[in-house]
């Protein structure tokens, strides 16, 4: 497992190739990854040692966060722990799973990767898959250089979406995994009217790239 030198921006998936929610993420980030200075790995297993890469400006690391444990997809082969990844001091960590953004969390990635911790980005909740995709949504049409700008949204929006997730996912697949259908759904509800408010930029770019958020259930 390499990563070029030269790399400004790296980009790490644990999640199972399989799984379907992951699956608009996963080809975002392969887009993202052909833009320069920019890379891609489907994690795997093992160490990965960059902390001599002073170039190296951000990691963005994507799957399935733990609750109580600094770490992604930890009960499976694809698990990732802060030991196994040293970075430079002043890289920053985007950390897109759930709970990992709790401060003991922050501070054991922070400890086992040697980034400073305060900057160690990531959600205290449990996180929403479809707001991650139109997370990097954004960034594939704006740049990468704009994810302070858009990981802060990404992580308001989880906290005020939180407690409709289960009705979200419902409509979801009551509209066969059609987020447009969805969204239609949704509004005619009123249950997100506020939400769809305070977040109308954000949750804008599914209309605009449906394709990434379809069938994923």
């Amino acid at each position: 497992m390499t990563v070029p030198y030269g790399a400004r921006s790296l980009f790490i998936t644990c999640a199972d190739s399989k799984e379907k929610q992951f699956r608009g993420i996963r080809q975002i980030l392969r887009n993202l990854a052909e833009h320069p200075a920019s890379y891609l790995i489907d994690w795997r297993g093992g160490v990965l040692d960059l902390n001599r890469r002073r170039v190296l400006v951000r990691v963005l690391i994507s799957g399935h966060g733990h609750e109580n444990t600094a770490g992604f997809e930890l009960s499976s082969k694809q698990g990732l722990q802060p030991q196994d990844l040293r970075l430079p001091n002043n890289t920053k960590l985007y950390l897109m799973g759930c709970f990992q953004g709790r401060e003991a969390l922050r501070r054991n990635w922070a400890l086992g990767t040697e980034v400073a911790l305060d900057g160690v980005y990531g959600c205290k909740e449990e996180t929403e898959s479809a707001l991650t995709t139109c997370l990097l949504l954004h960034l594939l049409e704006g740049g990468i250089e704009t994810i302070d700008r858009w990981f802060g949204t990404w992580m308001r929006c989880n906290d005020a979406l939180r407690p409709y997730f289960p009705a979200i996912r419902t409509s979801y697949s009551r509209q066969g995994a059609n987020p447009l259908a969805t969204l239609v759904d949704l509004r005619a509800s009123g249950l997100l009217t506020e939400a769809f408010r305070d977040f109308d930029e954000f949750l804008g770019v599914i209309g605009r790239h449906p394709a990434y958020l379809t069938d994923l259930v």
